[in-house]
């Protein structure tokens, strides 16, 4: 059976069991029928064709509808330490678990409702959402966050996968709406026991009112031998500026498809991405930045490492419709390839539809600084160590813009961990 009618299989089995206060019915059909339509993702898409999308061959996609006591004691031991001034909510296989999470409800003008509805038409963006529409369809939860107007609050949600992909999947799902003068922190983190196999598909929807501010930091940490697909939405209102910083370390397979839209004048996105592999990862990003209003700024960063048979890829694609008179994007795409089986492909690709624009960019692809290397030995530093430090200081300029001091920290020290191959206490000592 190929993988998109056993896709279809699994969803007529769970069909009647998915909560329609999610979705609806005709929303989750109407889903399911974007997917069937375009068919999943191939090889030969231009879009996709550097995604390791094997994986769905040995998947099944029916989600967890329920948790036992069991369940929220093993999120328990995977979580890291909480983050002072955070409000803490935990998913288990994209589940709530309340036991480990603060109260829902409304406080600090930000209300927070773990079953609200899902947008169903989230996956009508564009053909490369088809995995957005996925979720839309089979999602049994989603974690609605509203902040009313100058409201301000600090908020960490975890996606904790332990199910193994060929029992079931999960579907994080997230909706963000910030009013005006809205300040918001958010900190997403996907997490997993350390060899798990987990598949999960998550999907995060964002609107940001005019002249609020969203900081959004994203964490993928899960198994070596997961399979991770998210889809991430967000259109940016008059004077409002989103700040993304993602760090992804897990996964054998992942596949990130990013959609901003710069909907009101002077609306900004400062979007950072740092990723480091081993063995044979495989890490894809495709980010569609779109420019529509005028005096909309756009900045971008990538630092992509791949040691071993790992492989890394960015496609940053900007658009500048004829509406962005004023507009500025900056573009500075990197790889590093550490490894004799190593792949990196990184892509700027710019669409300007208005001459009165600014837009630059660079992409580069190399290996550890060999000279470099030699001054490190020739002052006793060992091979290891200083292979090490070369990689840490390829990634430390991305990951000092993370402003929360010890999420920072532990960001850190799991790049060290990487680097290292070593426990985390001894890990630490690099950083």
């Amino acid at each position: 059976m190929s993988a998109l009618a056993r896709l279809v299989s699994d969803h007529a089995t769970v069909a009647g069991s998915l909560p329609a206060s999610v979705v609806t019915r005709d929303g989750r059909q109407a889903a399911l029928g974007v997917v069937s339509a375009l068919g999943l993702p191939g090889g030969r898409e231009e879009n996709w064709r550097y995604a390791n999308l094997r994986p769905l061959d040995e998947l099944r996609f029916v989600p967890q509808l329920t948790n036992n006591a069991a369940a929220i004691e093993q999120a328990r031991s995977l979580l890291p330490e909480p983050l002072a001034g955070f409000d803490r909510f935990v998913f288990m296989d994209g589940l709530f678990a309340a036991p480990l999470s603060a109260d829902t409800g409304s406080a600090r003008g930000v209300s927070i409702d773990t079953r609200a509805p899902l947008d169903a038409a989230f996956g009508q963006y564009s053909t490369d959402a088809r995995f957005g529409a996925l979720a839309v369809a089979f999602a049994p939860e989603a974690l609605s966050i509203t902040a009313s107007a100058n409201a301000t609050r600090d908020i960490e949600i975890l996606f904790v996968a332990a199910r193994e992909g060929t029992e079931s999947a999960s579907y994080p799902a997230v909706t963000i709406h910030a009013g005006e003068h809205a300040r918001l922190r958010i900190v997403e983190r996907h997490l997993g026991a350390a060899e798990s196999a987990t598949f999960s598909n998550a999907a995060i929807d964002l609107r940001i009112g005019p002249a609020a501010q969203v900081d959004h930091v994203r964490v993928q940490q899960l198994g070596a031998g997961a399979v991770h697909f998210d889809t991430l939405r967000a259109e940016i209102g008059a004077d409002a500026g989103y700040t993304l910083d993602t760090v992804a370390l897990g996964a054998r397979s992942a596949r990130t498809t990013l959609h901003a839209r710069l909907a009101g004048r002077g609306a900004r996105i400062g979007y950072a991405h740092s990723v480091a592999l081993t063995e044979a990862q495989v890490n894809d990003t495709y980010a569609v930045i779109e420019h529509a209003a005028p005096g909309t700024e756009t900045t971008q960063d990538y630092r992509g490492i791949a040691a071993g048979r790992s492989s890394v890829a960015f496609n940053g694609h900007i658009v500048m419709r004829p509406g962005a008179a004023g507009s500025a994007s900056r573009q500075s795409l990197r790889s590093l390839l550490a490894g004799p089986g190593a792949g990196a492909d990184v892509r700027p690709q710019l669409e300007i539809y208005t001459d009165d624009v600014k837009a630059s960019h660079g992409a580069t692809s190399g290996k550890l600084d060999e000279h470099m290397l030699f001054y490190l030995l020739s002052r006793g530093i060992e091979r290891r160590v200083g292979q090490s430090l070369l990689k840490w200081a390829f990634l430390t300029g991305l990951v000092a813009r993370i402003g929360i001091p010890a999420l920072r920290t532990q960001i850190e020290r799991a790049f060290a961990q990487r680097f290292t191959g070593e426990d985390a206490a001894v890990a630490q000592e690099l950083v």
